[in-house]
């Protein structure tokens, strides 16, 4: 369904180099699946969910590559042309619903403005969609006529969901829809994808700091770091070996509940700075495998039994 090819997207600033925020990257969703996002903080994570809907603030540019949603390139899409493809193919879910919900709007009259900017049905028949798009989402009718700040995070959360799939469409991407919600919220949002994938199809991409829970609600992950992708695989295979030496230190952050007597392990440095990132993998400066081709060449992607992993560790190509 959904294909980036060799995508890139570069930030441009005032009195400093521009960021290449978005490198090269590769990867695929199909049909009705799952597949997260995760990596730290400014690894480029949104920034490629902003850019697959083609809204990159204004100072970024896609400046390379292709987004094939069913074959389409959405790249040389105008902006018009775009607003046929936002909401009934693909659609986003923002990180944070306070802020991405209108305060002065009731919540009903977000969705049905939604469908009638889109559609053309009766103000009746899109009040009926939009009651029913809270109840396929878990609010109760009567929350209708209430306004953001009269609901819980999780609720407005659930508002947000409902609103990126008020036209049916086949993929969503979820920016952080966890973030600031208590353990019990976010267990309970990412049931509710789950439900809503497998009721009406839909294809999610999840993106996230948090990789036990990505473990948990995925079937596959990419794994970025510094704009690349560094691991892209199953779940399941990441969790029980992964194989890159970001991946690795990642999970070992993962507190365990069960042991006692457990020592958090960190991963030393800092992220790399992206408008001057350092030569060769942009991860050898953290990392305890690095060798003198890490700090010198690029690592190319390989491919070992249908993983892909840019590390200089695998294939035979180390010269």
């Amino acid at each position: 369904m959904l294909k980036v090819e060799n995508l890139s997207v570069r930030y441009m600033q005032r009195f400093s180099p521009p960021v290449l925020a978005v490198d090269r990257v590769n990867f695929q969703v199909e049909e009705g699946e799952m597949v997260g996002l995760v990596g730290e903080s400014g690894s480029g994570k949104s920034t490629l969910g902003l850019a697959i809907m083609k809204l990159v603030s204004p100072s970024g540019k896609i400046v390379g590559g292709r987004i094939l949603l069913n074959g389409r390139d959405l790249v040389p899409l105008s902006e018009k042309e775009m607003r046929f493809v936002r909401g009934r193919e693909i659609s986003m879910v923002f990180q944070d619903p306070m802020t991405s919900l209108d305060p002065l709007m009731r919540i009903g009259d977000h969705l049905i403005e939604t469908i009638l900017t889109h559609e053309k049905i009766s103000k009746k028949e899109a009040k009926e969609r939009a009651i029913k798009l809270l109840q396929d989402v878990g609010i109760s009718p009567d929350r209708f006529y209430d306004y953001p700040h009269q609901m819980s995070g999780g609720m407005r959360q659930r508002v947000m969901i409902a609103l990126a799939l008020a036209l049916n469409p086949k993929l969503v991407i979820a920016d952080e829809p966890t973030t600031a919600l208590d353990v019990i919220v976010q267990d309970q949002i990412i049931d509710l994808f789950k439900n809503l994938r497998n009721q009406f199809r839909v294809a999610i991409v999840m993106i996230s700091h948090d990789l036990a829970l990505e473990l948990e609600a995925t079937e596959k992950m990419a794994v970025m770091y510094g704009g690349w992708i560094m691991e892209f695989s199953r779940s399941v295979d990441i969790a029980k070996d992964p194989l890159h030496p970001y991946t690795k230190a990642l999970l070992k952050a993962i507190p365990n509940i069960e042991l006692n007597d457990q020592k958090l392990i960190s991963i030393p440095g800092h992220p790399p700075d992206l408008s001057n990132p350092p030569k060769g993998c942009r991860f050898h400066p953290r990392c305890p495998y690095a060798e003198d081709l890490c700090r010198e060449k690029e690592p190319p992607v390989h491919v070992i039994d249908g993983r892909y992993v840019k590390c200089w560790l695998f294939g035979s190509d180390r010269r």
